[in-house]
């Protein structure tokens, strides 16, 4: 696969299983999150690509404020250096302004054929 440049066939294809969210109508489809089963040798695959993604951004990369797809820090980290941000910019009296974007339900609208 990797001197050929080609994904096998049983990479391409995913099993779905939607999960109801515990809220909400279950008969609407947005209250469902789609769940995808992969082959094992993907996730193998997977696994190892993560690893060396994971290893270069070990290197700097990527800002240490971007914190999309890496384990640690995690969200708690992120709220405490906005908290330490306001208390700040009070403690020095100048603004702070402040964007807040819900993504909850963010990924239920990807165009999974256009994937």
């Amino acid at each position: 696969m990797w001197r050929q440049g080609q994904v096998p066939l049983d990479f391409k294809d995913v099993t779905i299983v939607y999960l109801y969210k515990q809220k909400g109508n279950r008969q609407l489809c947005h209250n469902h999150r789609g769940i995808s089963l992969l082959n094992i040798t993907r996730k193998i695959f997977a696994y190892i690509l993560l690893n060396r993604l994971n290893g270069q951004l070990k290197q700097g990369l990527l800002p240490e404020s971007q914190c999309g797809f890496r384990r640690h820090p995690g969200t708690t980290a992120l709220i405490f250096a906005a908290r330490q941000l306001q208390e700040k910019c009070q403690e020095i009296r100048t603004h702070l302004y402040t964007t807040f974007v819900d993504l909850t339900k963010a990924f239920d609208t990807v165009n999974r054929d256009g994937l």
